[in-house]
């Protein structure tokens, strides 16, 4: 209200010298017209004002970052901006494998994960961005949860086409490393191939350039520490993160994305990464392991009038197995193997729009395949484990009674070629903000 007043004073003030112009008829025209156009502008920031009251905050996704994540490039002055996620998720797994065999899984409820993004804005091309995660909902000395930064970064926007970007950034691989925002996808769980095959959440320090080219193309690329196979194992190389925590930088690795969005509702395109993972490790001859890793990854999003697709392919190899399996003492099939693949599809569609035509909200049954092995294919003298080539078939529910709130209840039939699956159904609440 005080800038208001302000500049209903300022326009008062003006029309006040108009107007003995006018009787005296001494001002040029020149004059008139520049009196006239200071009216016109603060009356346009009345209006801005106006506007600026009752404008709600704007949720899209920027350079391939999750809505949330995305904020501080919404803001265009300099300042803090802040925002998050979160994600209450319960458990209740079957009593029974695929072998009816008991299962010995204990039903569970876990506040997941709280997520609180900081970012500051130094000014109209230079800002910091930041992930601060909160898992488990408890942390301390025998405590389940843990706080860690998922991401950290200072990103100079030079042009449109060419932004700079170093700290701590997350691998642009897949879909949901970047973009795993709860609400912004179906399933109370990520998709595993993302988990295991794509180790997300996956954060590395280094540098790169990220932008978009004529409004349809987006990439990303950074040289960022390499993973550690020292870490690797039958279950594939997740735990090979070394999550920038005084991360061993013997190796680096080269990481990649680019994305077609130039059609409204689709997302298409590749990623990779590409780099040494033995980070000084030797064999019993002191000679250096390189195990090099080959990581790539092809994605597609549709999402239009209520229906949504959404599909993954990832595969990886690694070099040195049979010498980094020798020196991690892993034998028979408990191997890492030398190449891992996994892929899923979702099918989801919004039927609420035909059932209550006038709701704001949504409510959409969804169906996603997935099939994945960390074992694809091992070295010779070493055998592949059956449980490690897993199928599944996942039913499920999401509802939304505002875009950035969503319920989720889905059932997930799991299998494997040991016929050790554990079925679950799964409950969770999402929140971004």
């Amino acid at each position: 209200m005080n800038k208001i007043f302000k500049i209903i004073t300022c326009t008062v003030l003006v029309l006040i010298q108009v107007h003995p112009i006018f009787a005296q008829q001494t001002t040029k025209q020149d004059t008139l017209k520049e009196l006239l156009r200071r009216i016109d502008i603060l009356t346009e920031e009345i209006e801005k004002t106006k506007i600026g009251d009752v404008a709600k905050p704007l949720y899209e996704s920027k350079l391939g970052m999750g809505p949330a994540a995305s904020k501080i490039y919404q803001r265009e002055k300099s300042g803090v901006s802040i925002a998050g996620y979160g994600e209450i998720v319960y458990n209740n797994f079957s009593s029974e494998n695929d072998n009816n065999a008991a299962s010995g899984a204990k039903d569970k409820i876990d506040y997941l994960r709280h997520i609180t993004y900081i970012g500051f804005r130094f000014n109209h091309w230079l800002l910091f961005n930041s992930e601060i995660e909160y898992e488990h909902a408890k942390t301390g000395s025998g405590a389940p949860g843990e706080v860690a930064v998922e991401f950290g970064y200072i990103e100079a926007a030079i042009t449109p086409t060419f932004n700079a970007r170093a700290g701590m950034v997350l691998i642009p691989i897949g879909i949901m490393n970047e973009l795993h925002e709860p609400p912004t996808f179906h399933g109370a769980l990520r998709p595993e191939t993302e988990r295991t095959i794509i180790p997300a959440t996956w954060r590395a320090n280094g540098f790169g350039i990220v932008g978009t080219i004529k409004d349809a193309f987006e990439y990303k690329l950074y040289l960022t520490e390499s993973l550690s196979a020292a870490k690797f194992s039958a279950s594939g190389i997740r735990s090979g993160r070394q999550n920038g925590a005084k991360a061993v930088a013997e190796n680096f690795a080269v990481s990649g994305r680019l994305s077609y969005k130039g059609l409204h509702g689709l997302d298409l395109g590749g990623s990779f990464f590409l780099g040494n993972t033995g980070q000084g490790l030797q064999d019993s001859t002191g000679t250096e392991i390189d195990a090099s890793l080959r990581l790539f990854s092809v994605h597609a999003i549709f999402s239009r009038h209520g229906f949504e697709f959404r599909g993954l392919y990832a595969n990886s190899s690694i070099d040195d197995v049979s010498r980094l399996n020798e020196t991690l003492g892993l034998q028979a099939a408990k191997a890492v193997g030398d190449a891992q693949s996994g892929y899923y599809v979702t099918f989801s569609y919004d039927v609420l729009p035909h059932l209550v035509p006038t709701s704001t909200h949504s409510l959409s049954p969804f169906f996603q395949y997935e099939k994945y092995d960390t074992q694809a294919s091992v070295a010779t003298g070493f055998s592949r484990n059956p449980s490690r080539e897993i199928t599944n078939v996942t039913f499920g529910l999401t509802y939304k009674p505002h875009p950035n709130v969503a319920l989720k209840a889905d059932y997930i039939n799991r299998s494997n070629k040991a016929d050790t699956g554990v079925d679950q159904f799964n409950v969770a609440l999402n929140y971004l903000f």
